[in-house]
């Protein structure tokens, strides 16, 4: 499944789904499609160092595989939004970001049925 289809399905799982991102480990920024509903919170010089920041912290987890097994998922919820980081095939993020009431599991549950 191409990732524009994908971005698609997790944009329509919720309204509170306000943007969906794919980049690299390298934190390059190699997709992202946004909710028209929503009202940006962030500039975009903060929004790509918050991704390269993610890709630094999966490079970090990754390096506990052997001791703790593969890295799920991780949330960051914050007074607003929730962030939703998945990995996204062995070189690749999902960067997700919601409202902070919706359900983060819903997100995860559904872009694991996309495999």
């Amino acid at each position: 499944m191409e990732i524009h289809q994908i971005a698609e399905k997790i944009l329509k799982i919720s309204p509170s789904v306000r943007v969906v991102s794919l980049i690299d480990l390298k934190g390059k920024l190699l997709f992202s499609e946004r909710s028209k509903k929503v009202r940006i919170l962030v500039s975009k010089k903060q929004s790509l160092a918050s991704l390269k920041a993610a890709a630094k912290d999966w490079k970090q987890r990754k390096k506990l595989v052997k001791t703790l097994g593969s890295c799920k998922y991780v949330v960051a919820e914050y007074d607003s939004v929730k962030r939703i980081i998945m990995p996204a095939g062995k070189n690749h993020i999902l960067y997700v970001t919601t409202t902070a009431s919706l359900d983060h599991n819903k997100i995860v549950r559904k872009v694991r049925s996309f495999k």
